[in-house]
């Protein structure tokens, strides 16, 4: 009798100790979460005590807030990841009892606490690409190389080469003047003493990049107008577009042989700068003062009439058309200029001294650069 007795007041003892010492919590080390740094890997375990653990493993998750960009908590309470911002995080984790559990004699419970990690902006370059990634023989280069976090910061070369005539220096600028053509890929590496990172670059470099300057693109209304603009160096193939201007109407340019053709329909200037660009995306710029003439015409107008013997000027004129001119005489009755007479091809005008009588009925023609023709027929008179 005096044991059941004793035996009763154990198992009653125990219903009221148990549930306080199987409560189910964090433990200590959980509330010890290290701090971060942005590109290194992290990683900090939760665990737990009391409930149906451990003889049943606990499950974790975030109920609000947000771990570092680039963290992750797993379902068994492993943080880990590579954290890839500076800042404070804090957020609310919930630990619980395996749910549903695999054992029958388990109360599933849960506990919920917040908590709070650091990360703090390790050494890092800003830049995964240089700036222009090519550039020309013989051509000043200089990029400047930056990194967020660290102390002082000492930049080298780590591994593979530069252009010849290029180096990087120890404050991260990368410059110099190329003195060969080719691709050249290169890690470049900055430390603080303590902490190092690296980044792979790659810079090309070519012959200048040049537009021929054309010799003329002068047009005319009316007449088919080819200009072909030509580059050399760079790495083709390349593309040829306006910068600036507008074309005539009916003009138009090809953008891959830089080519403007058509008929002109207005006369006017027409100032343009070209451009040019090759697969790498250098470009060349080059002005091209494009003109437009008027259709080249004759004007008709009477010549006055010549005496004998009597110093004689008179002049053809013409209006449009792309200089220099070229007068001719085409034919007519009698197909000769009075005696005493001569004709300039260049300036259309006749002068001298006639010394005979008569009526001189020519057709007369004018030229421009261009090869565009236009012809009168012009009646000149000596009178006795």
């Amino acid at each position: 009798m005096r044991f059941t007795k004793i035996f009763v007041l154990v198992v009653l003892a125990a219903l009221i100790i148990a549930p306080a010492a199987l409560a189910l919590r964090f433990t200590d080390d959980s509330y010890n979460i290290p701090n971060g740094e942005t590109g290194k890997a992290f990683n900090f375990q939760f665990n737990g005590t009391g409930g149906c653990g451990p003889a049943l493993p606990y499950q974790y998750k975030v109920l609000s807030g947000a771990l570092p960009t680039g963290l992750s908590l797993s379902s068994s309470g492993l943080i880990s990841g590579t954290p890839t911002v500076g800042g404070s995080w804090s957020f609310w984790v919930e630990l619980s009892d395996q749910n549903p559990p695999s054992a029958s004699w388990c109360i599933p419970s849960s506990a919920q606490r917040q908590f709070s990690i650091s990360i703090f902006q390790g050494l890092k370059i800003k830049q995964n690409a240089l700036t222009p990634k090519a550039t020309f023989l013989g051509e000043p280069y200089s990029f400047q190389l930056t990194a967020d976090g660290g102390g002082s910061q000492v930049w080298s070369l780590k591994s593979g080469s530069l252009p010849t005539g290029l180096s990087v220096g120890s404050n991260g600028l990368v410059s110099g003047t190329p003195t060969a053509t080719g691709d050249f890929t290169f890690v470049v590496q900055v430390t603080d003493g303590n902490r190092t990172d690296s980044q792979t670059y790659t810079l090309s470099v070519v012959e200048l990049l040049k537009i021929a300057v054309p010799a003329s693109a002068a047009g005319e209304v009316g007449h088919p107008y080819a200009l072909a603009l030509k580059s050399t160096g760079g790495r083709p193939a390349v593309t040829w577009s306006l910068a600036q201007g507008t074309l005539p109407t009916g003009l138009t340019m090809n953008p891959a042989t830089g080519e403007i053709t058509g008929t002109p329909g207005s006369a006017g200037s027409y100032p343009l700068k070209v451009q040019v660009t090759d697969t790498l995306g250098l470009t060349a710029t080059v002005d091209v003062p494009l003109t437009v003439a008027e259709k080249l015409a004759v004007v008709k107008k009477p010549l006055p009439a010549a005496k004998v013997g009597s110093l004689y000027r008179a002049k053809l004129t013409a209006i449009g058309g792309v200089h220099p001119l070229k007068w001719n005489i085409l034919g007519g009755r009698p197909g000769l200029l009075p005696a005493g007479i001569k004709f300039n091809a260049k300036t259309g005008a006749f002068s001298g001294k006639p010394t005979k009588a008569g009526v001189y009925r020519l057709r007369m023609q004018v030229v421009d650069k261009l090869g565009v023709k236009s012809a009168i027929g012009i009646l000149l008179k000596v009178n006795a």
